[in-house]
């Protein structure tokens, strides 16, 4: 049981550090990806038509290539028969990210920072400055959690047993529906786009915290036998967690959902 524990937390963790990064997008920088890709298309059928690519937005009138230009700033740099280059941006930029379809480089790709500079000007640097506050407060909570796994390791090798097993899985089922909590709190905003695949992985973690809420109640009433204090600390930290895990939950549900 211990190795399925460790393995079991280290990759909860690591699915979190390595994935958290995309889900949570502005709805200016999907706006912005999907003209591009649009465009893509176009510029496909353009080129079947014509043997070449076009080179500006007035080639493919007919194609009716729709966005909002005020938000999206799309433009066609170059174009030949071989390939062509394009650029998307939002209009006023609050992530500093830039897609791009370059035929030299394969096709489509989001700009690495050194080459985003030459797109996002004067907001640049606060954008920056902001994505390091962002980044060092997410660092923190994923250093709490990792000490908060840690103490769930310790746990279950010295009060390991069956009567405290699950009050133990209870505090182990609570930890990733408090990462996705966290995760939420720190990255949803009224211009994140709440999608299909948020939600999901809300309601998935709302039921986590619901059943880690339920196992820890149970195991408290069911316990005949008077709980250490070290269990009764830990059992507390389980519902609290869970209950407030659960509750932010509901709320961007209700709220965003």
């Amino acid at each position: 049981m211990k190795p399925f524990f460790q393995s079991f937390t280290y990759s909860f963790f690591l699915l979190f550090l390595t994935s958290c990064g995309q889900i949570f997008e502005v709805d200016a920088d999907v706006q912005a990806r999907q003209a591009l890709l649009d465009l893509m298309e176009i510029q496909d059928k353009f080129y079947q038509e014509n043997q070449r690519y076009a080179t500006g937005h007035a080639e493919i009138e007919k194609y009716n290539l729709k966005y909002h230009s005020g938000i999206v700033y799309l433009e066609i740099e170059s174009a030949g028969k071989d390939g062509y280059r394009a650029v998307s941006l939002p209009a006023e930029s609050t992530t500093a990210r830039v897609f791009a379809h370059d035929s030299d480089q394969g096709g489509f790709y989001e700009m690495e920072e050194d080459e985003v500079s030459r797109y996002v000007l004067g907001a640049l640097k606060h954008i920056r400055d902001e994505k390091h506050k962002k980044d060092l407060n997410e660092l923190t909570g994923w250093l709490l959690m990792g000490g908060m796994s840690f103490l769930g390791l310790r746990f279950f090798s010295r009060h390991r047993s069956p009567e405290n097993n699950t009050a133990i899985w209870a505090y182990i089922l609570c930890l990733p529906a408090m990462g996705w909590a966290v995760a939420l709190l720190g990255n949803v905003e009224g211009n994140v786009v709440f999608t299909h695949n948020i939600a999901m992985l809300t309601w998935v973690g709302l039921a986590i915290a619901l059943l880690a809420f339920g196992l820890g109640s149970s195991w408290l009433i069911k316990n005949k036998n008077p709980p250490s204090a070290p269990l009764i600390s830990l059992l507390a930290c389980t519902l609290l967690i869970s209950l407030s895990s659960a509750g932010v939950m509901l709320y961007m549900l209700k709220t965003f959902g």
